[in-house]
């Protein structure tokens, strides 16, 4: 299969899209309820964020390196070192939001927490696939 981003979705792309929306609404929903919870705890806009991110990012390495791409081949320091880049790139997206939820006067807004980590998924799907968990 080319992997041409022109190309149409073909049905193994689709299947890996809903494993990665699967396994990312899991860690999600408890990346976000640790969001939520540093919130609730006073933690503010960026240390509840950065919290969230820090307790659900070696979970999210594994299952989308076992469910979501399927990789075989044994870890190496080349994947650990684009998965830290991509993180830190899809995470500074995130930032981005959460600053300009907190311009626009939603400090500490459960929406804007959520626009952000949906803005990370997104970002984060298309660097994993390209990028970190690509065929060598």
């Amino acid at each position: 299969m080319d992997d041409d981003p022109t190309d149409c979705a073909m049905p193994h792309d689709l299947a890996q899209i809903a494993r990665f929306l699967a396994v990312g609404a899991l860690n999600t929903l408890v990346g976000y309820g640790f969001i939520l919870a540093g919130l609730f705890l006073g933690l503010g806009d960026y240390l509840a964020n950065a919290t969230g991110f820090a307790l659900g990012m070696p979970v999210s390495w594994l299952l989308h390196r076992k469910l979501t791409f399927r990789v075989r081949r044994q870890i190496s320091t080349g994947e650990i070192g684009r998965y830290v880049v991509a993180v830190a790139i899809s995470y500074g997206l995130n930032l981005a939001v959460v600053t300009a939820g907190r311009m626009a006067g939603y400090l500490e807004h459960p929406f804007v927490q959520l626009a952000a980590v949906c803005c990370y998924a997104a970002v984060f799907y298309l660097l994993s696939r390209r990028f970190v968990f690509r065929a060598d």
